[in-house]
């Protein structure tokens, strides 16, 4: 009997410490602390030094020499050379800019991607933790009726009502629904501590508790409705299509690189010596780029360029194949708690109620009873595993159409 007190007292003193936190407040606080979030976001501040650094241009050279073409003690033929040069070079430039702005919104595009398969995680922990809630409170009220029935039966058989082996039946019965909600309770914690590490804190995750409930009751639109949304919105797309600009940006810059480029010198040399002069000279320079006649580079541009067109075709493909599967995933799971319903688990609880008052009074054999319990915990049970794979195919199916996931009191939905 002490022992029943205190798993009791443990039980509500985990209660008491509990910290409730909607789906809302949780969201928040995962956009605003974790860190992973926080690092990938740093991948923007570096594309956008990229575009800066990007605009630069060449910079120009600066020579000076010294020349003496005489014996140094008569100071003959002494003077000093100055030269500036730069080289001008034709869509070079224009060609690094537009690599870079490409690559800048492959990244945001990257970011989004990022964000839309983080943001079904993060959900996904969430309902796990609903999950875990439901099966413990599941476990609790099952180990309380037993604990019940076994100390009905302590003070029956010190009576002489029952026989000794009804009495250790019940203890044993209750002590498996003991370490049924330990093992319940490890779960609830664990995933609660999961909830913790998504929002950056773990001082006492283990104490959070979802609110809400995994019952939802959307009706999906039809399966095209997701596709094409999911084809315009999906930001994988879009980076596919990113690569595409991105190779033919390359392309142009490669190609403007092959271009002549313009070396132009200006400099002047001063004569130390007397009588003094000052010469200055002007030039300009033009490479003779024999390479550029080598086809193999421009293969490589037009092979790559065709690449990723073909790669986007791929990602589209791929896009539609994840809906499709997303979308009959989520019917199927409608169809397991279709299987359920609300009736059905009253009618049950009835029938174990009917099984404990038919034992009490001795009309039938504590195992009668058991079996009847332990066949309502697997109903319940198979119930609460529906809830849950239904709410996270629908998030699944969320995030294969690229839409935001939002929790409310009975629906996640966009």
């Amino acid at each position: 009997m002490k022992k029943i007190i205190l798993f009791t007292t443990i039980i509500l003193s985990l209660q008491a410490t509990a910290q409730n936190i909607s789906y809302g407040e949780y969201m928040e606080r995962v956009f605003k602390n974790n860190i992973a979030l926080t690092a990938k976001s740093l991948d923007l501040d570096i594309a956008d030094a990229g575009v800066k650094s990007s605009k630069t241009f060449n910079d120009p050279t600066l020579a000076v020499s010294y020349t003496n073409n005489e014996d140094w003690s008569k100071g003959l033929g002494q003077g000093i050379e100055f030269e500036l040069g730069k080289t001008f070079t034709f869509g070079v430039r224009r060609g690094r800019i537009d690599i870079a702005e490409t690559e800048r919104k492959q990244t945001i595009a990257l970011l989004e991607e990022y964000m839309r398969n983080f943001r079904a995680d993060a959900t996904i922990a969430y309902l796990e933790h609903l999950h875990a809630s439901l099966l413990h409170t599941e476990a609790v009220e099952v180990y309380n009726n037993l604990s019940e029935v076994a100390t009905n039966d302590s003070i029956r058989f010190s009576k002489g009502d029952i026989a000794e082996s009804d009495w250790l039946e019940s203890r044993m019965a209750q002590g498996v629904a003991r370490n049924a909600v330990l093992d319940a309770e490890a779960q609830l914690c664990n995933t609660a501590i999961k909830l913790g590490y998504y929002m950056n804190s773990l001082n006492g995750a283990e104490n959070l508790r979802g609110m809400g409930t995994l019952e939802i009751s959307e009706h999906p639109a039809p399966m095209q409705e997701y596709i094409d949304i999911a084809l315009e919105r999906r930001p994988d797309i879009i980076v596919a299509l990113e690569q595409a600009d991105i190779a033919k940006a390359k392309a142009r810059f490669n190609k403007a690189q092959r271009r002549p480029e313009l070396d132009i010198n200006i400099g002047a040399t001063y004569n130390i010596a007397d009588p003094n002069f000052t010469t200055v000279k002007a030039g300009i320079a033009v490479p003779l780029k024999f390479s550029s006649l080598n086809k193999g580079e421009r293969i490589i541009d037009a092979t790559l360029a065709h690449q990723a067109e073909i790669e986007v075709n791929e990602a589209r493909l791929q896009v539609e194949s994840e809906v499709m599967q997303a979308y009959h995933n989520f019917n199927f799971t409608t169809k397991q708690t279709e299987t359920f319903s609300t009736a059905m688990l009253n009618d049950m609880r009835k029938v174990v109620d009917n099984k404990r008052r038919a034992y009490e009074l001795g009309e039938i054999p504590f195992l009668d009873y058991l079996i009847v319990q332990r066949n309502e915990n697997e109903m319940r049970h198979e119930y609460i595993n529906a809830l849950f794979k239904k709410a996270a195919a629908w998030v699944e199916l969320q995030r294969s159409t690229g839409l935001d996931m939002k929790f409310g009191a009975t629906v996640i939905a966009e």
